[in-house]
């Protein structure tokens, strides 16, 4: 029979506990949370999550092969329903309190994320949720929510269901062959760590934000910590010099991870061989050394004792407490965070986690009854995120007929037709309460289209809005997403003046031959391939228009061949706009909607009710921090560039409101929602016709 590994067969000669991984447990989760309260004092400290990869790999993998050995075979109910009663209970309270918190002080324009994270945690796909949110330009924005720290939980839950699975499959294959379940284990958890490695370097160098919270990416962690509690006993008998240099190197790596790892490395990928490795080396080693004489002292180990409901507890106070409170978290605040979590986790350990999973009553229930009643507490969690969900719904349905309402009917002064920034402004007093659509669903208030759409790809995906046939003029509309912001105008105006438009969209991308910035290099080099399949288009196509427009303060030009930055934009959009001017093609800019402050939507959703007032609003210098260089490059080029400028909808003198004429202008912290840029329609069409011509 296999020999089980040191670390456990010391384990069960003991009192069952392994007090270097205890310790290990308390750096990781203090890592965490010093990390997210103080991240600029601790770089790295959020490595402490892959520190608790491996410790499950280890211990898990460990668990399984020790029942395969004794038993000949894994019993997955049991199994499962131990993890149920480990790990549901806390997860399941913290949702509650978590969601009740969100109720009570959360503006309810956040409840639809909210709600739909609340959900994908609940039922372990949070990671997956966020990682579908990364790679959406539209929402890759989104404020950080309190039920985001349960991605880890869901990749180690997702582990949990996979490794013993794989390891029932591998032994009936293997079996005939005489192989043990530790040599099955050793090549089934090497084939993981080899192959997610290498995915997890080529994800974290193309797709950074589906990198970081895959499972794929992340099932190397585990795997290494896995092999490690396939390791033999007897190679270390003997030898605790061995394993305490190779411990205390071990430990000295997950050290230095958390000063030389930082928010701006590209991780995991192979950065994460170090706080991994390092890791490795403690679980594999540190029994019986001195840091299992760390790991016992008292403080050391009650922290790693609770580590769990710790790591639960503290974000949702980080994410809430802030807008409770109105300001940012200060030191005395940071400090509270630190003890309130603590002891809140100490009081959900010792009152509710370990008397229910210790009781008599519950180790003996069967893993039937332990699978229904954790369906029942599923049932009754994703219940209050659905509700949210349901409620939004009725707010954006009630919202969507009252605009519709106003647009069909008489309503003077309704959104841009209150000409705030002309000399004779138009007031309507019934409009002074009115917010529409309401900041609870502002973020579904767009009419994007992914046909129009490329995201982040290099390829020119374009789709055609307006006249549908018998067309008088052919426009090419290029840009950002703030230019996709425009479709539904652009439909409406094609429609009314026979124009049949054509859309192109790229993230964070317009029509220039600047280079941009992009938070990652994948996107620099597909935002190039893009605007030099658009600058094909229009030398090559029959146009009658270009229309362009972008974010001024989204994917800056960096400075480039000795011109500043500021320079560079300009000279960007002229060399760009020619591709069409010297084909006697007209270009039409539009200048961008202001930039409102980031919290526009929630600060809107916290007003109570009564007249709308100013505390939205932006200063009209801060709207427009940069200029997009539009006007300069217009004239450069000559008659045939023009740029339609709607900022006096937008702002009077000095100020630029978030709310104007009874409608919400923006839907997030930079795009403007669609009932306002359908307010705007009248406006933009009279620009473009005395840009282009037209009926």
């Amino acid at each position: 029979m296999e020999t089980v590994p040191i670390a456990h067969r010391r384990a069960a000669e003991q009192d069952g506990t392994r007090w270097d991984i205890q310790g290990l447990r308390a750096f990781a989760v203090l890592a965490v949370v010093l990390y997210h309260l103080w991240p600029a004092r601790l770089p790295g400290g959020f490595v402490g999550v892959d520190v608790f990869f491996v410790i499950s790999g280890y211990l898990i993998t460990g668990h399984l092969l020790r029942e395969q050995l004794a038993d000949g075979r894994i019993a997955l109910g049991r199994f499962w329903a131990r993890r149920a009663k480990r790990l549901l209970p806390g997860a399941f309270v913290t949702i509650l309190a978590t969601g009740a918190a969100v109720l009570a002080v959360v503006p309810s324009a956040l409840w639809g994320q909210y709600g739909r994270e609340l959900i994908a945690s609940t039922v372990y796909v949070q990671n997956w949720q966020l990682a579908s949110d990364a790679v959406d330009y539209l929402a890759s924005d989104a404020d950080p929510s309190p039920f985001q720290h349960f991605w880890s939980l869901s990749v180690e839950e997702q582990f949990y269901i996979a490794l013993p699975l794989l390891l029932v499959l591998c032994a009936a294959v293997f079996r005939r062959r005489g192989r043990s379940p530790v040599v099955t284990a050793r090549w089934l958890l090497g084939a993981v760590f080899v192959l997610s490695l290498a995915w997890c370097v080529v994800q974290t160098r193309t797709v950074p934000g589906v990198a970081y919270f895959s499972t794929g990416t992340r099932a190397w962690e585990f795997a290494l910590g896995g092999l490690a509690a396939t390791v033999p006993a007897a190679l270390f008998t003997g030898r605790r010099a061995l394993r305490t240099t190779g411990a205390l190197l071990g430990a000295v790596a997950l050290l230095v991870a958390l000063v030389v790892i930082t928010p701006t490395t590209p991780f995991p990928g192979t950065a994460a061989l170090l706080p991994v490795g390092g890791a490795t080396l403690v679980v594999l080693l540190g029994g019986g050394t001195v840091l299992e004489t760390v790991g016992r002292i008292p403080p050391v180990a009650f922290t790693g004792r609770i580590s769990y409901a710790v790591y639960l507890w503290h974000w949702p106070a980080i994410v809430l407490l802030p807008i409770a409170l109105g300001h940012p978290l200060g030191t005395g605040w940071k400090l509270l965070v630190l003890g309130g979590s603590i002891g809140v986790a100490a009081a959900s350990t010792v009152l509710l986690e370990e008397p229910l999973r210790f009781s008599a009553r519950v180790r003996a229930m069967r893993p039937r009854w332990t699978a229904l009643y954790g369906a029942l507490s599923t049932v009754v969690v994703v219940a209050l995120g659905a509700s949210t969900l349901v409620a939004l719904e009725v707010q954006q349905r009630q919202a969507t007929e009252f605009a519709q309402a106003l647009q069909r009917g008489d309503a003077p002064c309704f959104g841009a037709a209150a000409r705030i920034g002309f000399d004779d402004p138009c007031t309507n007093p019934r409009l002074d309460d009115v917010r529409v659509p309401a900041a609870s669903i502002a973020a579904k208030d767009d009419h994007n289209s992914a046909e129009c759409w490329s995201g982040f790809e290099a390829t020119l995906q374009t789709c055609t809005v307006g006249a549908t046939t018998g067309a008088t003029k052919h426009l090419f509309a290029v840009g950002d997403s703030h230019s996709n912001a425009w479709l539904a105008v652009y439909d409406e105006i094609g429609k009314r003046n026979g124009w049949r438009i054509e859309v192109a969209g790229h993230g964070g991308c317009y029509l220039t031959t600047a280079r941009q910035d992009a938070p990652q290099q994948f996107q620099v080099d597909n935002c190039e391939t893009w605007k030099r399949a658009v600058e094909q288009k229009i030398a090559t196509e029959d146009l009658d228009g270009v229309i362009v427009t972008h974010a001024a303060t989204v994917y800056p030009v960096v400075a480039q061949d000795g011109r500043s930055a500021a320079e560079a934009t300009i000279a960007g959009q002229v060399e760009a706009w020619r591709t069409a001017t010297d084909r006697g093609i007209p270009v039409v800019a539009i200048r961008d909607n202001p930039r409102p402050r980031q919290d526009v939507v929630a600060c809107v959703g916290a007003m109570p009710a009564g007249p709308t007032t100013s505390a939205c609003d932006t200063p009209r210098s801060a709207a427009f921090p940069t200029s997009d260089g539009q006007r300069e490059a217009a004239a450069r080029v000559g008659p045939l560039a023009h740029v339609v400028d709607l900022t006096r909808y937008y702002c009077d003198t000095t100020t630029c409101p978030a709310v104007i004429g009874g409608v919400l202008v923006y839907r997030d912290g930079s795009h403007q929602t669609l009932t306002f840029a359908k307010t705007l329609r009248p406006y933009l069409e009279q620009g473009l016709l005395a840009a282009l011509g037209g009926a």
